[in-house]
């Protein structure tokens, strides 16, 4: 029962040992907590406190409580505390109190203060300033406000006649929560930005000095990272918020594979709100893109990437693209940006002949005939050389040199004799089919014929050459010959490396097919190739084709002396010379005698008398005679009367 009659039910325990206790009910206080705020808007284009944008923090406490003849004079803690989410993230609050407070920290405002009388409010402002250069303009600035009824705990020895101390309802002990907005410039009437981001991507290079992008080649609707010698690449970005609202805190999120590392970033001059920041092992970049990222905007920056991680096991790279906003968004989802890796080998193949020029000659002899290799015919050597310039093949794998061999004609007859290979540069060699001296024939040091100024072939020879008609024909594995693919593996080959091919011309085969041509070409093709099935090459300059040309000997013109038909028109020939220039020195008069009159100058003297001189001296100042300049006399006085 309502044993003090503060209408609160009270209660009473008794005891045999005729003791009672009585637990009597504390009245119950109801604080209401209003907060307001002015400007009720943040507006941080609107500078109203110096350079930076404060507003103004109403707080208005009242009480009410039961019966309504109980009105106590209260004494109430308050605590004001702004951004407090933020704080409990280990963030910076965005804005700060300016007032001094019993708190230490700028971020809360503690007070006490006394409420007379019931139902009327008593109020506290505080100045809030929002900090400088925050990013996050799109959530509101909350505000909390909790309070505590002072000296309301009850003491351990009470008197039975003295007046409780009210207690709090436990609902108003809760925090009341009040929250400033932003002012949204481009998020719509509603209030709510609703932005439309989408990211796109393209690798290539970026030369830092002429400032351009050169995007990779595309196979199979994937690009090629071709890695020869350079270092970097560029990943480019293009981030678009078209028909969208303003994307508050918009920003890229790239995660790069352990084969690739950050480097730096490039911007445009007019894409300087672009930037970006790495973690400390360069897995990760933040790009910011502007707070907010306008609405129909574009921007496009270059990610530029170390490829020194990328070993030679590496085939494909990823790089994932995560756009992020605080904006409403659905559906962002990463994009992976996806290439492929061909690591280019720094190899070339250059090759030649020796000598490049051959005749052919003598009497057919047939396979038995042939015991000595000279039996054969002119001695050939065909040279490949192969020169590396980035790192060793033994890291990756084997090069292999295939040549296409012209062994046979079409028509199953003998076309280069290969004797012996050779190899400098690299390990034992060891070529696969072995064609070396099929036949067994006995080896002899000969010395190479030379491929031109032969002195057994005469003045006649040439003659013969400049008048005959220039019918050819080529020999080469796409055209009329059999040819047979001799790999060689280039093992342990690091720098440079030289492949010799000892051959013989199969005389025999030129003489019966061949002899009525001006000349025949037999060609050999010979190309690189890597095996290596861990990792994507590519190689260039590894083609090469050598040419051989072969002349047939016009050996009966020497022995058989010049045909009469080219003497004859020879002399001819000389004679018309002959006549010709005799008529020309003729026509200028070489073959005229000269007289000695011709030949001794003659000179004529005449006396001028001095009247002749007056009148010329006169006449020469009045100017009515010109006197020209080969005149040295006047011979008829008569004329100057």
């Amino acid at each position: 029962m309502d044993l003090d009659r503060n209408s609160y039910p009270d209660m009473a325990v008794g005891s045999l040992s005729d003791s009672v206790f009585v637990y009597r009910a504390r009245p119950v206080v109801n604080i209401q907590k209003k907060i307001t705020f002015s400007p009720s808007k943040i507006d941080l284009s609107q500078k109203n406190c110096g350079n930076t944008f404060c507003l103004k923090v109403k707080t208005c406490f009242s009480y009410t409580a039961n019966p309504n003849s109980y009105a106590p004079r209260l004494k109430v803690a308050y605590s004001l505390e702004v951004d407090a989410d933020r704080r409990k993230n280990s963030l910076v609050p965005r804005a700060i109190f300016t007032e001094p407070s019993d708190s230490d920290n700028n971020s809360k405002s503690k007070g006490t203060i006394t409420i007379d009388t019931k139902g009327k409010e008593q109020c506290v402002t505080r100045q809030l300033v929002v900090q400088e250069n925050i990013k996050d303009k799109l959530r509101a600035i909350p505000v909390d406000v909790s309070v505590n009824i002072q000296d309301a705990n009850r003491k351990r020895r009470q008197a039975q006649t003295s007046q409780l101390s009210p207690v709090l309802d436990p609902n108003d002990a809760e925090i009341t929560r009040k929250k400033v907005d932003f002012f949204k410039e481009g998020c719509g009437n509603d209030d709510v930005c609703q932005s439309n981001l989408l990211v796109q991507y393209r690798y290539g290079y970026r030369t830092t000095d002429e400032d351009t992008f050169t995007p990779l080649k595309i196979e199979n609707g994937v690009p090629v990272i071709s890695l020869s010698s350079q270092k970097d690449i560029a990943l480019e970005v293009t981030v678009t918020n078209l028909n969208g609202d303003d994307a508050h805190e918009a920003s890229v999120i790239a995660n790069f594979p352990s084969s690739l590392t950050y480097s730096a970033y490039r911007v445009s001059p007019e894409e300087l709100q672009v930037t970006c920041v790495a973690n400390q092992n360069g897995s990760m970049a933040d790009c910011e893109l502007g707070n907010p990222f306008k609405h129909n905007s574009v921007t496009v920056f270059y990610l530029i990437l170390g490829t020194a991680g990328i070993s030679f096991n590496t085939t494909e790279l990823e790089v994932e693209l995560k756009l992020q906003t605080t904006s409403n968004q659905q559906n962002l989802m990463p994009v992976k940006a996806k290439a492929k890796v061909a690591i280019v080998l720094q190899l070339s193949l250059s090759g030649q002949v020796q000598p490049s020029q051959v005749y052919f000659t003598g009497d057919v002899k047939g396979e038995t005939a042939m015991k000595t290799e000279s039996d054969i015919g002119s001695a050939i050597t065909h040279q490949f050389r192969i020169i590396n310039l980035g790192k060793r093949l033994t890291d990756l794998g084997t090069a292999t040199l295939q040549i296409e061999w012209p062994k046979f004609t079409k028509e199953g007859k003998w076309l280069l004799y290969l004797m012996k290979i050779s190899s400098t540069g690299v390990e034992q060699i060891d070529c696969t089919p072995n064609e070396e001296n099929l036949l067994n024939l006995d080896p002899v040091n000969t010395r190479m014929r030379r491929a031109v100024g032969n002195t057994q072939e005469g003045i006649d020879y040439t003659f013969s050459r400049l008048v005959e008609k220039k019918e050819f024909e080529t020999l080469s594995c796409d055209n009329k010959a059999t040819c047979v693919t001799i790999k060689c593996p280039l093992r342990g080959l690091d720098s440079n490396a030289v492949i010799t091919l000892y051959s013989r011309l199969w005389n025999s085969t030129f003489i019966e097919d061949y002899p009525k041509l001006h000349h025949v070409e037999v060609m050999v093709k010979a190309f690189l190739h890597v095996d290596s099935a861990t990792m994507h090459t590519v190689l260039k300059n590894a083609e090469t084709q050598v040419r051989l040309t072969v002349f047939p000997e016009r050996r009966a013109a020497q022995y058989g002396g010049v045909s009469w038909w080219i003497i004859v028109l020879s002399i001819l020939l000389g004679l018309l010379l002959l006549g010709l220039l005799a008529f020309l020195l003729w026509k200028c008069g070489f073959f005229n005698r000269a007289k000695y009159e011709d030949k001794v100058p003659s000179y004529s003297a005449v006396r001028i008398r001095r009247e002749e001189r007056v009148v010329n001296s006169a006449k020469a100042n009045w100017g009515n005679l010109e006197k020209k300049p080969w005149m040295t006399t006047w011979h008829d006085k008569d004329h100057y009367s």
